[in-house]
């Protein structure tokens, strides 16, 4: 998975992750794949998002982390009783969703892997559609 065990520091200890994963690491994985999806559905047609999350330790970004981190834990937080935290995980998950709108709008450039054809050179291989102009005809009828 793209998150390690440590990424969670960032914005929660131990005791509440252990409440909040309800000591079951199957439920963090799932909400992981899950938030990995919602990112990558704002990311996708920019930056190369798979070979972002193939990356490990230090290559990886370390905001995206932080938002992959909101993002789970905010999934997570649902399936507690009476949703506990939820005020604090919904204004970071807002806060997260909004960084990946201004990326996707792009006002906000992050240091992320772009897509590259064979040689190395940047495409564009999320956008197929090609633009400009066809020669001017000049057909006098």
């Amino acid at each position: 998975m793209y998150l390690a065990d440590d990424d969670y520091k960032i914005v929660s200890d131990e005791r509440e992750l252990d409440v909040i994963t309800q000591s079951d690491n199957e439920n963090r994985e799932k909400a992981e794949r899950t938030a990995q999806e919602e990112i990558a559905s704002y990311l996708r047609a920019r930056y190369d998002i798979d070979k972002e999350f193939s990356r490990k330790g230090n290559e990886r970004n370390a905001y995206l982390v932080t938002i992959a981190v909101n993002i789970t834990l905010y999934y997570m937080v649902h399936s507690l009783p009476h949703r506990m935290a939820s005020e604090a995980r919904h204004e970071l998950y807002e806060s997260a969703v909004s960084w990946l709108k201004s990326v996707q709008a792009g006002k906000a450039m992050p240091n992320l892997p772009i897509y590259t054809d064979e040689e190395g050179n940047e495409t564009n291989a999320s956008n197929p559609i090609r633009y400009g102009t066809m020669p001017r005809n000049k057909n006098d009828y």
